[in-house]
């Protein structure tokens, strides 16, 4: 039986219907999900994390293959999930995350940014994710593309980027409205940044300023920040001892990760 047809079963059986632009859409082709299984190198001994589960068919062989925990907070997709795969751990929120060493999962568009801002601080070891090809490539953009953001540094800061697979739009029911990128981050062993969040604070209200040089981003960046008053301060004494004039898009992830940590330790 193919996914498509098992699809149409499921759909009349718990009575919805996933209509394009509703943010639901399900994999439909068997090799997709065979790739990002293979991605995974999952054992058996793995504690993995789906998230937006609903989309079921990748939950069912994940859960074959390792511990999993599902995330989904759909209601219409919750009945499929708990008839379907009863033994599997449910969860609705990121709060109930916990001990999960690598994520596989299907971002759609709708909540891609969102989710994957929460995943990168969830501390994985390995993540596979099926991302829309506009926000995959902020991802994987590099100084002096417009891509290129807070999102790339960070990224690159803390995981290396193992495979880059394209997936067109008919690998999806109902069809996603543009091609998506499969992405295997794997988590460096060792970041010379100790504070990730405000490490990506930093990033953050820096690059709205991206076509100033750092000092003058820096000087229009600092009060918008949601650090600590200390590290304020500490950082607004150390300004003016910079003499980097790169431009903030022009700036490498290594530079960036020495202007922090010498602006902040």
């Amino acid at each position: 039986m193919t996914l498509f047809v098992e699809l149409n079963d499921l759909i009349s059986k718990y009575r919805f219907f996933p209509k394009k632009g509703s943010g639901i859409h399900f994999i439909i082709k068997k090799d997709l999900i065979e790739e990002m299984l293979s991605l995974g190198e999952l054992k058996k001994s793995d504690k993995v994390l789906e998230v937006f589960a609903g989309e079921f068919f990748l939950a069912r062989k994940l859960s074959k293959k390792s511990s999993l925990t599902l995330l989904e907070n759909r209601e219409q997709l919750l009945p499929i999930l708990k008839k379907q795969l009863p033994k599997t751990r449910l969860i609705s929120s990121f709060s109930s995350v916990s001990k999960n060493k690598k994520c596989v999962s299907f971002l759609p568009s709708e909540n891609s940014s969102e989710t994957f801002s929460k995943l990168i601080f969830l501390n994985f070891d390995l993540m596979v994710l099926l991302l829309q090809r506009d926000f995959a490539l902020k991802i994987l953009a590099e100084p002096g593309f417009s891509e290129y953001g807070s999102l790339s540094v960070l990224i690159n800061t803390f995981f290396e980027v193992k495979e880059v697979k394209e997936v067109k739009s008919d690998s999806f029911f109902p069809p996603t409205s543009s091609d998506f990128l499969i992405l295997k981050l794997e988590k460096k062993k060792k970041t010379e940044v100790k504070s990730k969040k405000d490490f990506s604070e930093f990033l953050k209200v820096l690059f709205r300023f991206k076509n100033k040089t750092c000092l003058n981003a820096l000087e229009k960046a600092l009060p918008l920040m949601e650090l600590e008053k200390k590290k304020k301060e500490k950082i607004k004494r150390k300004i003016k001892k910079i003499e980097f004039e790169e431009k903030v898009y022009l700036t490498e992830t290594e530079e960036f990760i020495e202007l922090f940590n010498f602006l902040t330790q």
